[in-house]
Formats: structure tokens, C-alpha cells, sequence
């Protein structure tokens, strides 16, 4: 494995038209870098740690992701560091930007408490942050190399994840506790940690995520990233390991015994089979079908539990609490209906939890900002359909197809829990949406320093 990227950037060479006819050089700022940076420390250190001062928004990965919207506008500034050309991604997240703001306008005027004024502030501020990861991705990754490049370092922090999680499992204790580094970060509340679920002794983990959901869900998209490096690295041994990688996060999303991770998980390879040769869509079914039988010898009830979840429906209380949701808030919907009450501003210590994002967005910022979420995660997948329908190689064509299941795997399950209001989730979210505009601008070798 490569040493960690450092942040800065790094020579890119484009020729552009010189005086006498002659090429010139530019040197264009290189993404991968900070991007890995702000993938490493949203996967590697507890959700919860954060710095003091700056309470929800201060968990590093996002203050780097924020330090990024600013580089990117910065380089917006001048004509020999802008990368230029037509750029799909950006007008997507301009459009959702714009919902945003215009919620958190209709906020304002209708005055806000301290609690949801503050909570209008994070929201706004988390917006930015995954816009300047997505932003320095789409502009900022201008080769094939190193979209792979990100790519590997995403599966590895994934992998990191994984293992946490394995070793909370296997040892019962939780190891988050010690990675509080550097010392200047605090946790904001106590860690994840374990939950009793299904009986038998079983009982929840997270690895480093905020939450078990969310952790299912990461793994999910981890494994699906593992799956098309273990396919196309062009090294056997690469191969093998991502492999080996693909199945040990396969192997963990049972641990956080969540429908959600299954259905994902369940939801994904049938996308992907449908597109996928048979001999590949046989071996993963078979690489499946060893893996469940290992954790049936390992840890006994474990699957049993996981199918009485899945078929318990109005019986368990998280899925009937989630029904009665839609009755509670019907009349602040009503109230607002285009605008919301403002981004950010629903707090379940002020009403009550939401564990719909989708239903949660409808509230906050009306459906000008469902329209919005929908522009984002449909446009992006639209984006990656249109770069596997032109993509020369397999591979490209492949990683779309990756990527354009994984932004809907972040979609449908949405549906089941606040995801945009979980750091790692959200910035993974526009990870892959960043992923998809430098994907698109490498297949169409599309001009970096012409147009606007």
C-alpha cells in the first residue's frame, strides 16, 4: 500500500495554445489528494469526535471538506488554476443548493428559536462541505489513474471501518474509545457503542460510524466499490485484495443486525446482476452463499435473527414507529408546504425523532427542497447512465454502473433512517456524486480549459 497522499496539489500538465502555435503548460490543481484526506478521517475516527469549539460541524473530515469548497472557489479566481468545461455535476448541486437556500431563507423569515436557528447554521455549513468534496472531485480528478486512485483509498477506509466493527464483535469492546487523536478533538457524545437486538445475546456495532444504519448501509457501498476493484485492478494481487476486502465487508453487514443494510445489500447485487455476464453474477452468489454459511458456524442465530427483522413488519416497534410519523407531522407540512420551516430546523429534542430523511426533507424544507434532494441523487445517477452508455472500456462502463447503483442504494435507503444528518453517510453521498463528474469528464476527455 502507498504512503497517504499529502493535501497539496500536484503537477497536471494540459497543453494549451501558445503564441506562435507552439504548446504551452499549465499546471491544474490535483483533487485526489485532499479528497483521500477527507475520506480517511471521516472513516478512520469516530463519528462523535470532534473538535470542541465547533460542536456538530467540527468533525475533521468536515472542516477539511469545507477547506476544499474554499479551494475550489479560489481557483474559480484565476484563469490558470480554474479547471473549465462543461461539467454536468455542477449544475446538479447548484440546483440543489439553491432548494437549500431558499429553505433556509423561508427559516429566517419566519423567525427561529436559538435551538433551530443553530440547527439552520448546520445545515447550511454541512452543505457547503460536501459541496466542496464534490466540487474538487469533479474538477479536481482529471485522469482515469487517479479516479482509481480515490477509489482505493476509499475501499481501504471502508476496510478499516469493517474491521472495528469485527473486532467490537468478536471481543465485545469497543476500541472507538481510543481513538480520540489528535488530542484536541473531544467526543461530542458518547460513542455508538453496542445495542442489545434479537435475543440470544446478540447484540449491534457500528465500527466508527454514528450509527448502525449507517454503518450497514457504508459497508454496502464499500463492498460494491471492493467488487469492481477486484475486477479491473490491473495487478492479480490488487485483484485478490480487494477481493478479500469486498468479502469482509460483505461478511460484517449482518453485524449491525439492520433491515436496511440487508435490503441495500439485497437491492444492489440485483441491480448489478441485471447488468452484470452470468459467470460473474454465479461467482458472487457463490462467494454469498459461503459467506452466510461462515457466519451461521461463527456466530449461530445471528442470520435467524436478521429474517425475523426483515419479516416482522407492523409488529416491531421501530417499523410502527416509523408509520405513525407520517401523522404527527402532517399538519407542519400543511403549514408549509412549498419552502418547509427551514433547513435544518426540525430537532428531535424540540418534536421527535424522524427516521425518514426523505420525510424529514418534506418538513424542513418543503417539496421546492424534495425536488431538490431528487435533482441531486437522480441527477447524478442520470449523469453515470450517460457515461455507461458512451464509456469505450469495460471497466468505465462498469464503474459507472457501480457508482449509479450505490448513489441509489444512498436514495431508497433514506427512506429509513435521517441519513444527511450523519457526517460520514453525507460526505460519502458526495463522495460518489463527485466520483460520477470526474468520471464523466475522463470518459469524454472533455476539454479542462476551455468554456465556462
Amino acid at each position: 500500500m502507498n504512503a497517504v497522499p499529502t493535501a497539496g496539489p500536484s503537477a497536471l500538465l494540459r497543453p494549451t495554445p501558445g503564441t506562435r502555435g507552439e504548446g504551452t503548460t499549465r499546471r491544474l490543481p490535483d483533487g485526489s489528494g485532499p479528497a483521500i484526506a477527507v475520506i480517511l478521517t471521516a472513516y478512520l475516527l469516530p463519528a462523535r469526535l470532534v473538535f470542541p469549539p465547533l460542536a456538530a460541524v467540527g468533525r475533521p473530515a468536515v472542516v477539511l471538506a469545507i477547506v476544499l469548497f474554499l479551494w475550489w472557489s479560489l481557483t474559480r479566481l484565476h484563469p490558470r488554476l480554474a479547471v473549465r468545461g462543461r461539467q454536468p455535476m455542477r449544475w446538479i448541486l447548484a440546483g440543489y443548493l439553491a432548494t437549500l437556500g431558499a429553505s433556509y431563507i423561508a427559516g429566517l423569515a419566519r423567525g427561529l428559536p436559538p435551538l433551530e436557528a443553530n440547527g439552520a447554521d448546520r445545515a447550511m455549513v454541512m452543505a457547503i462541505g460536501g459541496a466542496g468534496l464534490l466540487l474538487i472531485l469533479a474538477d479536481g480528478v482529471l485522469t482515469r489513474d487517479r479516479v482509481d486512485r480515490v477509489l482505493r483509498w476509499f475501499c481501504w477506509a471502508c476496510g478499516f471501518m469493517a474491521m472495528v466493527a469485527l473486532g467490537q464483535f468478536a471481543l465485545r469492546r469497543d476500541f472507538t474509545t481510543h481513538l480520540n487523536l489528535p488530542p484536541v478533538l473531544v467526543f461530542q457524545r458518547d460513542v455508538i457503542g453496542f445495542d442489545d437486538r434479537g435475543g440470544a445475546g446478540l447484540f449491534r456495532v457500528a465500527g466508527t460510524a454514528g450509527h448502525y444504519i449507517e454503518f450497514s448501509v457504508l459497508m454496502v457501498i464499500g463492498l460494491l466499490v471492493a467488487m469492481h476493484l477486484g475486477r479491473y485492478s490491473p495487478l492479480r494481487r490488487d485483484r485478490q485484495i480487494f477481493t478479500a476486502l469486498a468479502v469482509l465487508q460483505a461478511g460484517v453487514i449482518p453485524l449491525s443486525l439492520s433491515r436496511t443494510g440487508v435490503l441495500a445489500l439485497g437491492a444492489a447485487v440485483l441491480l448489478l446482476a441485471l447488468a452484470w455476464p452470468l459467470r460473474t453474477t454465479l461467482n458472487v452468489m457463490a462467494v454469498g452463499v459461503v459467506v452466510a454459511a461462515a457466519i451461521q458456524v461463527v456466530r449461530p442465530g445471528l442470520l435467524q435473527s436478521l429474517r425475523a427483522l426483515l419479516v416482522a413488519g407492523e409488529r416491531d416497534p421501530s417499523v410502527r414507529g416509523r408509520t405513525e410519523d407520517y401523522a404527527f407531522v402532517a399538519p407542519y407540512i400543511a403549514e408549509r408546504p412549498w419552502f418547509g420551516r427551514g433547513a435544518g430546523t426540525w430537532l428531535p429534542e424540540l418534536y421527535q425523532l424522524l427516521d425518514n430523511q426523505w420525510l424529514l426533507t418534506l418538513v424542513t424544507t418543503g417539496w421546492v427542497g424534495v425536488t431538490g434532494l431528487v435533482l441531486l441523487f437522480g441527477g447524478g445517477i442520470m449523469v453515470a447512465g450517460r457515461i455507461r452508455r458512451h464509456a469505450k472500456l469495460t471497466r468505465d462502463r462498469d464503474l459507472a454502473l457501480v457508482l449509479a447503483v450505490a448513489v441509489g442504494v444512498t436514495a431508497v435507503s433514506s427512506f429509513t433512517f435521517d441519513s444527511l444528518h450523519f457526517s460520514t453517510y453525507f460526505l460519502t453521498v458526495h463522495l460518489l456524486l463527485g466520483l460520477i463528474g470526474a468520471l464523466w469528464r475522463v470518459t469524454r476527455a472533455e476539454p479542462t480549459n476551455e468554456g465556462g
